[in-house]
């Protein structure tokens, strides 16, 4: 069984994993712990979109489909400008400043003052992301470009065993949040943590890596991946799946897990994994392996309570 921390226990979990009260409470300690947990909470996350549908297709995100105009807003691209194909991942926004993403992919991309953050993206082939919906063209707002601030990486992330792999990006900028462009919400209360310990539960990965054919995918896709119990010494804070027919893949490092279901009284999209490691021959039931969020949430809210605004 996989263990998770109680909102209300995090002030003890947060003391057993500082060096000092002082490192863990940068602002006046619990209160700012409180301030950013319930801005956190109040703030419009995981909107959905059901306007669309989505379109099934078999390719790309193994086993999956090209996501709906606009239904993950939450999703950024993070692209060296002249290099989209060796420096490729994703992210997850979660506050108008701050963007969840996998640790590996500060190490994996070169030139990172270069890297940039891009939001509100679906098709990376057009300027306009537009579809066609009951004979009517809809498109969304124009995506918004930014450069990293601050990489905050986890200090015991291990590259060569993907341990700790998570990492938040301080945006160099507010994004203004739009239809296209919204934090995703994070399992802020004791059921929507204890769902990632029940094994077999189905999420949603999302992304824009290879394909079967190594093709790198130009829309995003999504996939359902249910989760299996972890084996080689993983430990709670991963998720692991099979990867057998439905997998993420190369390029799709740092995107987003989520699941709809209830937060706080209205069904919204929550974030509970970041896509971590995998086999090479995706798709072939090598085993994949993400970051289990919910067992990070310490960590997160101890980060974001260092800054005055979110």
């Amino acid at each position: 069984m996989i263990r998770f921390f109680p909102i209300l226990s995090l002030v003890c979990v947060i003391c057993l994993n500082s060096n000092s009260q002082s490192e863990a409470f940068p602002q006046n300690g619990m209160l700012s712990l409180r301030m950013v947990y319930n801005q956190l909470r109040q703030q419009r996350c995981g909107d959905l979109s059901n306007l669309i549908p989505a379109q099934r297709i078999f390719r790309r995100i193994t086993g999956g489909r090209t996501s709906s105009l606009m239904s993950q807003p939450w999703m950024a691209y993070l692209y060296l400008p002249d290099d989209n194909e060796t420096c490729r991942c994703g992210g997850s926004l979660i506050s108008e400043r701050f963007v969840v993403t996998a640790a590996h992919c500060n190490i994996m991309c070169g030139r990172k003052d270069d890297l940039r953050v891009r939001l509100g993206e679906q098709d990376l082939t057009s300027e306009l992301d537009c579809t066609t919906s009951g004979y009517q063209k809809v498109c969304a707002p124009p995506v918004e470009e930014f450069s990293i601030e601050e990489w905050i990486i986890h200090e015991n992330f291990d590259r060569n065993s993907g341990w700790n792999d998570i990492a938040l990006i301080r945006l160099n900028r507010r994004a203004v949040l739009k239809d296209h462009i919204r934090p995703i919400c994070l399992p802020l209360s004791d059921d929507l943590m204890a769902r990632t310990s029940v094994i077999g539960l189905p999420y949603w990965a999302v992304g824009w890596g290879t394909d079967e054919e190594e093709a790198f995918a130009v829309t995003t896709m999504e996939v359902s991946i249910h989760t299996k119990e972890c084996l080689h010494g993983r430990d709670e804070t991963f998720l692991c799946a099979d990867g057998t027919h439905v997998d993420t893949c190369f390029g799709d490092s740092g995107g987003p897990l989520t699941w709809s279901l209830l937060y706080f009284g209205s069904v919204r999209a929550v974030l509970f994994g970041v896509v971590s490691v995998g086999s090479q021959e995706c798709g072939e039931g090598g085993g994949s392996y993400y970051m289990n969020v919910p067992t990070f949430m310490p960590w997160i809210l101890v980060k974001l309570s260092g800054y005055s605004d979110l």
